[in-house]
Order: C-alpha cells, then sequence, then structure tokens
C-alpha cells in the first residue's frame, strides 16, 4: 500500500477529522468545531496572500512584457552598427577611409 505525503500541518489535520468518528459529546463537537473554524480561518488567509502575489507576479510580467516590447521597437528603428565592409580591389579607397578616420580626430598641442 503507497503511504500519502502530506504537504502541512492543515493536510494532517483534514484526514484526522474525516476518519474520526462523531463526536459523543456536546464538548467534543464543540473543540472539533473550534479547530475547523480555525484551520478555515487560516487557510482563507493564506489564499489571501496567494491570491495577492499573484495580483503582483502578474503585474510585474505586464511591465515586463511592456518594457521588452518597447526595447524591441526601439532595436527595430535603429540602424545597425555593425554592416560588412565593403572590399574593394584598389588600395586608394582604404587610404581614402584612414583620411577620413584621422580628420574625425582632434589635435590638441601640449606644452611642457
Amino acid at each position: 500500500m503507497k503511504t500519502k505525503k502530506f504537504r502541512s500541518v492543515q493536510d494532517t489535520i483534514i484526514v484526522g477529522h474525516r476518519n474520526r468518528s462523531m463526536p459523543t459529546t456536546r464538548k467534543q463537537a464543540m473543540s472539533e468545531l473550534a479547530s475547523l473554524e480555525y484551520m478555515k480561518a487560516s487557510l482563507e488567509r493564506e489564499l489571501s496572500i496567494w491570491v495577492a502575489n499573484q495580483k503582483k507576479t502578474e503585474k510585474r510580467l505586464q511591465q515586463l512584457y511592456e518594457r521588452a516590447t518597447l526595447l524591441q521597437e526601439v532595436l527595430d528603428g535603429l540602424p545597425s552598427q555593425y554592416q560588412p565592409r565593403r572590399c574593394s580591389s584598389s588600395g586608394e579607397q582604404v587610404e581614402k577611409n584612414d583620411e577620413n578616420d584621422a580628420s574625425k580626430f582632434q589635435v590638441v598641442s601640449l606644452e611642457y
């Protein structure tokens, strides 16, 4: 026979109440009813916490999706910086590119 694993104290209490016979005295009935009410309140608190956490998680996921969509739109609108270079057989274009690169720098004089 396979044994059932319990996840929490509430699982063991519920199983315990289910397998018991009906109480014979008023005192036993009131005691069991009180324990069931306590368990009910505990489970309702746990459920409300889970629902609140679920709402927070859904909100965070929505923000994440919005941010990802925004970033994707920005990326789609920007030209790629890494365009393939065009190779040519003449060395003149390479020299012109070197001159253009050199003209981008600013000359600074240093005096000691």
